[in-house]
């Protein structure tokens, strides 16, 4: 099946990736009409054995998996974003990228979000280059280096377009917001690149 977008992780930044998308294409925004979105989530994410006292907005005490599972619920609002349990095996481009899961499914799109988490990188097919990350507390934690876009870098330095990493992947700290926030501006890179400009998706309250 082919998709605008696929997103690698189902956590934090890559629902929060997926929601900032679905967003634009619910606002009918003319760059994001029509797009589609496919999240591939192992079912694995850190937030499952969280307890989170100290993320602005969210109730002290909440566990993560129950905060996890409202913002699945939050992303399947939008019609455009479709969610899958699958671990993607292999990712490879020849044009558009092809993405090949542990189930034998294959999706295509243009653009792909690695979102799935630092404790490992091991997707076959991409020649990208994965370093340790230098945030973590614990050892043997991973990154993916980028350019300023986020947008993954091959191991000669030069960027692979329309290939995103986002979240702790990243080299973000492992904090619930810091993994969502830049799941949010992946997101705005990809939507700024389709709008050929800045923008935003915002919403104001009704003045009836």
């Amino acid at each position: 099946m082919r998709y605008d977008v696929i997103i690698v992780g189902g956590g934090p930044a890559g629902l929060s990736c997926a929601i900032t998308i679905g967003s634009a294409v619910e606002h009918e925004m003319e760059f994001a009409k029509g797009k589609k979105v496919l999240v591939i989530d192992n079912g694995n994410s850190d937030l499952k054995s969280a307890k989170l006292n100290n993320v602005p907005g969210i109730k002290r005490e909440t566990l993560g998996k129950d905060l996890l599972q409202q913002i699945k619920d939050q992303a399947k609002e939008y019609s455009c974003v479709e969610l899958v349990e699958d671990t993607v095996k292999t990712i490879s481009k020849n044009g558009v990228f092809l993405v090949k899961t542990g189930s034998g499914n294959s999706f295509e799109a243009n653009v792909v979000v690695l979102a799935s988490g630092f404790k490992a990188f091991d997707i076959e097919g991409l020649e990208i280059d994965v370093v340790e990350n230098p945030l973590s507390p614990k050892p043997g934690r991973v990154m993916i280096r980028t350019n300023q876009n986020y947008e993954a870098l091959n191991k000669d330095g030069s960027a692979v377009e329309n290939l995103y990493v986002a979240g702790l992947l990243a080299g973000f700290s492992s904090m619930f917001a810091c993994a969502a926030g830049c799941g949010v501006q992946v997101g705005i890179n990809i939507l700024n690149k389709y709008a050929q400009k800045p923008i935003v998706v915002h919403d104001i309250p009704d003045k009836s």
